[in-house]
């Protein structure tokens, strides 16, 4: 659950119960505000501008940690792309046939964990943070709550680096395995959701459903299992996490999202149809998540939601009807939002 569960309640600041459009003004605000960026990679110092909902074109990691492909969906995403002459997609196939009522954004990652000696105990998955986070009064009674909902959920949430996470295996919606020596069959008809990675792996059938995303297909003590309820609660036991191997030859493939949390818009939709404005995640403050040994000296891949500042992007002349917009980063950047230095070919 991490800090999707977090986002969702009582860390949210109480609005002015007189003005019940508090909290849509300041979502409104700070949409026109902030553009929203994606960057992938294997640690925090080696990250790049991901296309969004392209699903030919997704994040290739290849270190001695992990090796596979990183893919990131967002609902209805309209911000910045690696390629400024690329719009982005007017709709992601992802969410096609109502799949966005059960995800706002997707984190999926396919690949193999190379280093030697892993559990499922090892390797954990969540939110971090770069320096210490406004918690509001009786935050604590909330995470004592959340770490009844979520039994494998660890939070850190008042140090000077901040953490909510929880083991890999046992928080992820949707999990495939399969050894990586083994191929599915030929297919004719490649969905366009996956369609690089289908064509590029030929992984076993039944890792992947028939409109191409990432299907629960796990063996639990000895028999497959497709209920992700079940293998969720079966890695709450640190004893079973502790007896699964991660070895270098095996595929996994994951898919993590979330309904509430809506990355594009900045805000969490809850259940109730109530909105409110994402906390922890502002230009100063980026949404990150990152996969690493439980013991920290080792990153496996991160993906970091950001929000640039629209005064440092410029709109240009939309392609096929779709809005695009350039970051800003440039000589053009320094010439004209930073006049003082005036720009040279050395800057």
């Amino acid at each position: 659950m991490m800090l999707g569960g977090l986002f969702g309640g009582s860390l949210i600041p109480a609005q002015n119960i007189q003005d019940p459009f508090a909290s849509q003004r300041m979502i409104l605000q700070r949409n026109a505000e902030y553009v929203l960026r994606v960057r992938v990679g294997s640690d925090t110092q080696h990250l790049e501008t991901i296309d969004v909902n392209y699903e030919r074109t997704p994040i290739k990691i290849d270190t001695p940690n992990f090796k596979g492909y990183i893919t990131v969906r967002v609902f209805g995403f309209n911000g910045l792309m690696s390629d400024p002459c690329h719009p982005p997609p007017a709709q992601a196939d992802y969410f096609a046939n109502g799949f966005s009522r059960k995800a706002l954004y997707s984190i999926q990652v396919v690949g193999r964990f190379q280093r030697e000696n892993l559990t499922a105990n090892d390797i954990m998955f969540g939110n971090y943070f770069d320096q210490r986070l406004p918690l509001p009064p009786f935050s604590g009674l909330f995470e004592w709550f959340m770490k009844r909902m979520d039994r494998t959920l660890v939070l850190d949430m008042k140090s000077d680096t901040p953490s909510a996470t929880s083991p890999l295996l046992a928080t992820v919606q949707k999990l495939s395995y399969w050894n990586g020596d083994l191929h599915g069959s030929e297919q004719t008809n490649v969905p366009e959701v996956n369609n690089m990675i289908l064509r590029e792996l030929h992984p076993i059938d039944g890792a992947f459903d028939s409109d191409g995303r990432v299907a629960e297909y796990f063996p639990i003590k000895d028999t497959l299992n497709k209920d992700s309820k079940k293998r969720r609660r079966y890695f709450e036991k640190s004893s079973h996490r502790q007896h699964w191997k991660i070895k270098p030859t095996d595929m996994y493939a994951m898919d993590f999202y979330s309904p509430f949390v809506d990355v594009n818009h900045q805000c969490v939709r809850m259940p109730n149809s109530v909105v409110e404005p994402m906390p922890f995640f502002d230009g100063d403050q980026p949404l990150r998540y990152e996969c690493r040994t439980r013991d920290g000296r080792h990153t496996f891949f991160v993906v970091q939601f950001e929000l640039i500042p629209a005064s440092r992007t410029r709109q240009l002349r939309p392609r096929h009807n779709r809005p695009r917009r350039e970051y800003r980063d440039s000589g053009y950047e320094r010439e004209i939002l930073d006049p003082p230095p005036p720009y040279s070919e050395e800057a």
